[in-house]
């Protein structure tokens, strides 16, 4: 069977390990007892490697693009909940600095996947 491109992305599957730390991570008390909380945070996690996969499915280079803004935007919501579950203390803050961590190395590879694929299409609209 072949495998769908998206699937050989690094960043696609860093993110699919990062989405999983955090459902792992939200099944724990006190994170696990804050439904609305935990959604939202699972919710945030899980759309990275989603919008990655759906923007590799797209036809054009702008539409990925615009997948990978969104993949990015849902990197700095988790980060935004992973602060507060800090501040609450629902997380300790060793955990929270590797999954910080990892969350900012990602970053960096979406940026970079974004860079390229704008440059594509920029050398494609000069031709």
């Amino acid at each position: 069977m072949r495998e769908l491109p998206y699937r050989r992305l690094q960043v696609w599957r860093r993110a699919q390990d990062l989405a999983e730390r955090i459902l792992i991570l939200s099944e724990q008390p006190p994170i696990s007892r804050q439904r609305y909380f935990r959604w939202q945070m699972c919710n945030a996690a899980m759309s990275v490697p989603a919008n990655i996969a759906e923007g590799n499915g797209r036809s054009t280079p702008l539409d990925y693009a615009s997948f990978l803004d969104r993949a990015y935007g849902s990197l700095g919501e988790l980060d935004t909940w992973l602060d507060m579950a800090e501040r609450r203390g629902w997380v300790n803050l060793e955990k929270a600095a590797l999954l910080r961590d990892e969350i900012v190395q990602i970053a960096a590879m979406l940026n970079a996947l974004r860079n390229k694929i704008r440059d594509q299409r920029d050398l494609r609209s000069r031709r």
